[in-house]
């Protein structure tokens, strides 16, 4: 199997950058309702093991992205391991396929006057992680987007997860960025990548993925 780790963080976006250490909670959870829909891999069932695929709903997908069953066979973190706190029974992995993503469009109608006006902020956060030494690397990207589908801001990015960040542990560890929402922002396209850098599996993993934006 191949495993990453937990993530440097890198924003342009004007505001606050925060990097969440370790596997601690340093910072509080952003308060707010979570825009992206099945960030948790809750929903559908997870993989068993490392020859399984379930896509994910709610999510665009290329590769082999899956969802999996903390405590899988093959390796897998299990509910002991490094992670969220109040995981669920899933998370993401990138099957066996040497780059997997998965993508949606979160709509952002509901705080337009907020984002236009220089006053909405976001919080992206997520954990991240790997498996044992491997370098296997999970990344999120967040792009905004106007009414006319073009770019606006800079993208916000979580990761790389590296082995030295999580000592070489099999497991997830946590990861959150903030800023304010560029003026014009109508949706936001958030990507989750997952890439192969050792052995047979795509261990690059990720769960617990939220946006808010208040």
């Amino acid at each position: 199997m191949t495993k990453r780790s937990p993530l440097r963080l890198a924003i342009g976006l004007a505001a606050a950058v925060l990097v969440v250490q370790g596997g601690g909670l340093a910072w509080a959870q952003p308060v707010g309702d979570n825009l992206i829909v099945n960030g948790d891999a809750e929903a559908g069932a997870g993989a068993a093991s490392s020859s399984d695929v379930v896509p994910p709903p709610g999510w665009s997908v290329t590769g082999q992205f899956t969802a999996v069953q903390y405590g899988a066979s093959g390796g897998f973190p299990d509910q002991t391991s490094p992670g969220p706190p109040h995981r669920g029974h899933n998370f993401f992995a990138g099957g066996n396929a040497p780059l997997s993503t998965a993508s949606q469009t979160v709509s952002l109608a509901a705080y337009r006057s907020q984002i236009d006006a220089g006053k909405a902020r976001f919080v992206l956060d997520g954990w991240l992680g790997g498996y044992e030494a491997q370098g296997d690397a999970a990344t999120v990207t967040l792009v905004f987007k106007n009414l006319a589908g073009k770019t606006v801001g800079a993208p916000a990015r979580l990761g790389p997860a590296t082995p030295e960040d999580r000592k070489n542990q099999t497991g997830l560890f946590r990861r959150a960025v903030s800023g304010l929402a560029p003026a014009g922002a109508a949706t936001a396209l958030v990507t989750i990548t997952l890439t192969r850098v050792e052995g047979s599996y795509n261990d690059g993993s990720v769960d617990d993925l939220s946006l808010v934006v208040k």
